[in-house]
């Protein structure tokens, strides 16, 4: 093949070495100097400072991450037919899942599947898709072209709101429709458990696809048990529960009305009393605090906060949040009863988590067992090269 060629930007001296070991960003530091004449956005040829193609990605100089690496392979152009490979790699990943059991999940995880800066999550026959950065954002018809070449489904809808985007020097936008046509609404199986979710408003994409396999870890430990899930949006840690066994009694709280209705929806598509469950919508925090005052006590505590830290100067903030919530969340917990502790704050690290549980456990002058520890599941990959791109942190525990 003829090697392709676009503009070009050059390293500083040995500033290639974390390239070379699977890394994906360049920061501004590392250039010889910005090239300015390359358009933001644009695609660039990385050069070690000795003039040897090093990786091929696109430039931003308004941003501390200048350029993000798309190929390592001087040979492959960026156009549709290198998406459309990225897409069915992605895909053939993504073949773990039952279609009969499980047709929602994030089928494009940004870096973790070597495309940064574009997330795409499927639910049934739609997809959801987000552009993080400016040099996606060109690309962007060209994925939704690949996606609708490798993907059958009827519609995929942009929803691009992230606040992420201005630091891009991008717009944040209403939700648009690409390509086909999206429904309101849209039912989902995941682990055989049927969801209602919101393309179009609901949090993050329309549901937590990354808590997949928590919700199922937990029904082991809910069986017959009264269980409260705090941050319980539209009550997929609830209804798992609730179907692990009859007499499961579920609390859920949170402080979107829109959440919990659609919460009482779900309970009620699975064939689930919702009037056999409480639902609150209420500040957590205000909830455990009355909680705690009136004595009531659970078998079962989920704790899946969204994130407290968006930056690192967020972080102290954060840690005290963390040791308040968990802090609370023991305080309601009968002794030997299971506490699931969640963070999805990407600078919040897991040994800070266990950290603030073992501090609001010393506290409380109380022991805790750590049971299980998940990430983000089989369909948010992340690279070994890139520990930093990791943000969920799930944590089973017995406190005695």
């Amino acid at each position: 093949m003829t090697a392709t060629h676009y503009p070009t930007a050059s390293l500083k001296p040995h500033r290639d070495e974390s390239l070379l070991g699977g890394h994906l960003w360049i920061f501004s530091g590392a250039l010889q100097q910005p090239p300015h004449w390359v358009e933001p956005g644009a695609l660039v040829d990385v050069k070690s400072a000795r003039g040897q193609f090093v990786a091929r990605g696109y430039y931003n100089p308004r941003t501390d991450i200048a350029i993000r690496i798309l190929t390592r392979h001087p040979e492959e152009a960026i156009d549709q037919a290198f998406l459309r490979q990225r897409i069915r790699q992605a895909l053939q990943l993504r073949e773990v899942f039952e279609p009969q059991e499980t047709n929602a999940y994030r089928l494009i995880h940004s870096e973790g599947d070597g495309l940064p800066g574009l997330v795409v999550d499927r639910y049934a026959d739609v997809l959801v898709a987000q552009t993080h950065t400016l040099g996606m954002e060109r690309l962007l018809p060209d994925v939704i072209a690949a996606l609708q070449a490798e993907v059958e489904v009827k519609g995929i809808l942009l929803r691009n709101e992230g606040q992420a985007r201005r630091r891009e020097g991008l717009s944040v936008e209403a939700p648009i429709v690409a390509a086909g046509e999206v429904p309101q609404r849209v039912q989902i199986r995941e682990n055989g458990v049927q969801f209602l979710i919101d393309p179009w408003q609901g949090q993050k994409t329309g549901f937590f696809l990354d808590q997949r396999d928590k919700r199922k870890a937990l029904q082991k430990y809910a069986r017959g048990k009264r269980v409260l899930n705090c941050f319980s949006y539209s009550g997929g840690f609830s209804v798992y529960a609730a179907l692990a066994g009859e007499e499961t009694r579920t609390v859920s709280v949170d402080i979107s009305a829109a959440a919990i209705e659609l919460a009482r929806e779900n309970f009620a598509l699975n064939g689930l009393d919702a009037a056999m469950h409480d639902f609150y919508t209420e500040d957590v925090f205000d909830y455990l605090e009355r909680a705690r005052t009136e004595g009531q006590l659970f078998d079962v505590v989920v704790l899946d906060p969204p994130a407290f830290a968006k930056n690192q100067g967020a972080r102290a903030q954060a840690l005290k949040a963390y040791r308040r919530l968990n802090t609370l969340g023991m305080q309601v917990l009968r002794p030997g009863g299971v506490l699931l502790t969640c963070s999805c704050s990407g600078v919040i690290g897991l040994d800070d988590l266990l950290g603030a549980v073992s501090l609001s456990a010393q506290r409380l002058q109380r022991s805790v067992q750590m049971l299980e520890v998940y990430t983000h599941g089989v369909d948010h990959p992340t690279s070994l090269a890139m520990p930093e791109t990791g943000y969920l942190k799930s944590v089973f525990c017995r406190v005695l």
